[in-house]
């Protein structure tokens, strides 16, 4: 349990205070209590949410407050409140939280809806004693004034912040690797914990504890997840005699092994991660609706009128064995209220979701139909064992007209090489191996077996009468890497094995 430093029973006052219009005249809040904001006319700043336009087209207009605590702790803001009925008072609020100083602001964490059917805004943030920090209420989708909540509980063990979470990588069929900065006060050890059901509530899934180590972020390997799933996981800071709260949901998504099929439907984005009209972090976002002769879910960027697009997405990570042929399918469909301009999609492939990562290219489509989906494929071989995300690259020209690239349905099938195909159809162990090795199948038969050096030497080979399971020893042969070749009544297959 958490010890508190402050109590958690506070009586919230009604203080009116009207904040200032730039971050540098921000008013100061010093007491927990409802604050009023007024209508919001003062100036934006943009690092945490981006943009400098409303809904409206109109220029973004912002209203500031500042806080500094003595002890650390968390601070929770909230404009869910029932005196903000959309009436005189704005039913639809964005927030921002910032720290460091006004020329150069860091963001911490926003929040835009409270859901999807509650468009105030709420959020808790962890906070370090002696820190300023700022809060801007923008005119995004509403001018009008409005009230909030605020209150600052201090805390001897604080969780990290829900900014401080990095997205995950190295992904296999059973591991993945997490990461995030620091909490404040740089507890020695955290506890992850992860569930394959993502509405298991935090501290119910399964814990492991990590060590926060030497490095500026906290690296944890989780390992021994259910091969291919998908899990939530929480992470909360271990400070040994306390423990904070938990900080999450976040999302994980193992690598799938083929076939693999996404249409964005009732698993969402599945661990595709859109660098668009959606947030780059590692959240599986709600996406939009639109209808296409039926409802359904799909992802979807924009092109420019002004310049190239450059925009990513990038599949979940898929693990494949050296030679496996995999073909691509997705559907695409442009939309524009008007003639829609012509849009180019790049697929490539790399090691990681990032653009960065992507180094192959697989294929270029150029795209110009706008009533129907279009079936689009392309095949890509891998060339070695691995796991891979499928990149998808909106690398369109500049267009006369604003359009829409809708990207839906992808799925991913392949056909092993014959190696590999033969290679399945047996077991070979233990691999490594300090002297027998056993080479086996419950319905194919061994001819011969030959094991070469890397230099194709051959350094041992044996003959047998169509066995179903055969036996060589290796001792004798020198420590490394050799390669097996296997003759059967299914083929030949080729295996690198490991002498200890």
């Amino acid at each position: 349990m958490k010890k508190l430093l402050l109590s958690c029973i506070l009586l919230i006052s009604s203080v009116s205070v009207f904040a200032q219009t730039t971050c540098a005249n921000a008013t100061n809040i010093t007491s927990n209590g409802t604050k009023t904001c007024p209508a919001i006319t003062g100036t934006y700043s943009n690092p945490c949410l981006g943009g400098t336009t409303n809904d409206a087209g109109a220029a973004m207009k912002a209203i500031w407050f500042k806080y500094t605590p003595a002890s650390n702790g968390e601070i929770t803001i909230s404009s869910d409140l029932p005196v903000n009925d959309g009436t005189t008072n704005s039913d639809d609020t964005r927030l921002s939280v910032f720290s460091g100083v006004c020329a150069t602001l860091t963001c911490i964490d926003y929040n835009d809806d409270v859901d999807d059917a509650n468009y105030l805004s709420s959020l808790t943030v962890p906070v370090a004693a002696g820190t300023t920090y700022y809060i801007q209420w923008d005119n995004y989708w509403s001018a009008l004034k409005f009230s909030f909540t605020f209150e600052f509980v201090a805390q001897d063990c604080v969780r990290p912040g829900v900014g401080d979470f990095y997205s995950p990588d190295s992904y296999t069929t059973t591991s993945v690797n997490l990461y995030w900065d620091p909490a404040i006060g740089a507890p020695a050890n955290y506890d992850v914990d992860w569930s394959t059901d993502f509405n298991a509530a935090p501290g119910t899934g399964t814990i492991v504890s990590v060590p926060a180590g030497s490095l500026a972020y906290v690296p944890a390997t989780i390992s021994g997840l259910p091969a291919s799933s998908n899990f939530r996981y929480y992470v909360r800071a271990n400070c040994g005699s306390t423990q904070s709260e938990y900080q999450g949901p976040f999302a994980g998504y193992l690598a799938k092994i083929l076939p693999y099929t996404t249409d964005f439907e009732d698993n969402g984005r599945d661990g595709f991660r859109f660098f668009s009209l959606f947030d780059t972090t590692q959240y599986d976002a709600p996406l939009d609706t639109y209808a296409d002769g039926g409802a359904g879910t799909a992802l979807y960027t924009f092109n420019s009128t002004t310049e190239a697009s450059d925009e990513w997405g990038y599949s979940r990570a898929i693990s494949l064995k050296a030679g496996e042929q995999v073909t691509i399918k997705f559907k695409t469909r442009l939309y524009s209220e008007t003639a829609p301009s012509e849009m180019k999609l790049e697929l490539k492939v790399g090691d990681d979701q990032s653009s960065i990562a992507q180094t192959t290219l697989i294929d270029t489509f150029t795209l110009t139909e706008d009533l129907f989906y279009t079936d689009n494929s392309a095949s890509w071989t891998a060339p070695a064992d691995g796991t891979y995300h499928f990149g998808f690259h909106n690398n369109s020209d500049a267009g006369e007209t604003d359009t829409i690239l809708f990207l839906d349905t992808i799925e991913l099938t392949s056909v092993l090489s014959t190696n590999e195909f033969v290679a399945n159809k047996f077991t070979v162990s233990p691999n490594p191996t300090k002297d027998l090795l056993s080479i086996s199948s419950a319905n194919n038969l061994i001819s011969t077996i030959a094991i070469k050096d890397l230099n194709g030497r051959v350094v041992m080979q044996r003959g047998f009468n169509k066995v179903s399971q055969a036996q060589v020893n290796v001792a004798e042969l020198a420590t490394g890497v050799y390669m097996m070749s296997v003759t059967s009544d299914a083929g030949s297959f080729t295996k690198k094995i490991i002498k200890q």
